[in-house]
């Protein structure tokens, strides 16, 4: 169903081949959170996105403003971004830059991040969204989880050989 590929313009910035394995704790909670919100929305995806958090060191703060923003998926996406089950091991290139979105908002680029989102959502949403995404950025940098932006293939491949 889904590619392996991290590749698309800056948005994908050469992480090629990456699997979950690759990511951070963090970055996998989040991943698995976005494929299960996909999958079963906010009610029945809660309790396992909630676990995802509790074990990367997420404070349950952050669910509200990951929510709104996946939230604005379910009412104005044009077309919503592919996502793989929780249990596949490839990292989508629509899902590797729905990350590099968050990461961008992270990291204080939201212009980045507004180019990624472009892909599924038109400019009222994702306004609407950016909003949701810098709190959920803040959130998660509190607690010391930084997602992707910007990251060379190289940092990414050295990790996945060590």
């Amino acid at each position: 169903m889904m590619g392996s590929d991290f590749k698309g313009g800056a948005a994908m910035n050469g992480m090629c081949g990456a699997t979950v394995r690759d990511l951070s704790e963090g970055e996998c909670a989040v991943l698995m959170a976005v494929r299960l919100w996909f999958r079963g929305g906010t009610v029945r995806s809660m309790a396992a996105i909630r676990a995802a958090f509790r074990s990367a060191g997420i404070p349950s703060e952050a669910l509200l403003p990951l929510f709104a923003f996946l939230g604005v998926f379910a009412a104005a996406a044009a077309r919503p971004p592919r996502v793989a089950s929780p249990a596949t091991l490839d990292v989508g290139e629509e899902e590797a830059a729905l990350i590099e979105a968050l990461g961008a908002f992270q990291h204080g680029n939201g212009d980045a991040g507004l180019d990624i989102l472009d892909r599924w959502l038109p400019l009222v949403a994702q306004c609407t969204a950016a909003t949701a995404v810098r709190e959920f950025g803040r959130i998660l940098g509190s607690a010391g989880v930084f997602l992707p932006y910007g990251r060379p293939a190289s940092s990414l491949l050295s990790l996945a050989a060590e």
